[in-house]
């Protein structure tokens, strides 16, 4: 079960889920093919290492509040109000930018910053985002 589900409140309901892109893997596998060929293979397990490591990223957007979470054994989590969310940036780089994936920047009004990367599609998170923004705003 993921956090983001496993920490629901009552009566919350989820209503967007940044997924995680497998595009993130690609420098895993490069890596531990490269290291593998170097030593007998070993490198290799770079490969589900880096999968869980970038499966470990969870974003969401419920009627509430924006939850994101990072970290296999160690976690960082933030979630935060819809209506104390000051900015959500978005970070791509070049490869991000062609293969549609990218790093969401959750801050607060109290400057707390929350990076959740390998996000696919971050600019449909963030638009999703400003909807119900604006819906709760108006509620």
């Amino acid at each position: 079960m993921a956090y983001i589900d496993a920490n629901l409140i009552k009566n919350e309901t989820l209503l967007y889920r940044g997924e995680v892109t497998l595009w993130a893997l690609l420098p895993w596998v490069i890596w531990g093919v490269i290291v593998g060929a170097i030593t007998a293979g070993l490198g290799l397990l770079l490969i589900p290492f880096g999968y869980f490591v970038i499966r470990s990223n969870e974003a969401g957007i419920t009627d509430r509040r924006v939850i994101a979470k990072t970290g296999i054994i160690k976690r960082d989590t933030i979630e935060i109000g819809l209506n104390k969310v000051s900015s959500l940036q978005i970070k791509q780089s070049i490869a991000g930018r062609i293969l549609g994936y990218g790093s969401l920047i959750i801050c607060d009004v109290g400057a707390s910053r929350a990076p959740i990367k390998y996000i696919k599609d971050p600019m449909a998170f963030r638009r999703r985002f400003f909807e119900l923004q604006e819906e709760n705003d108006v509620k």
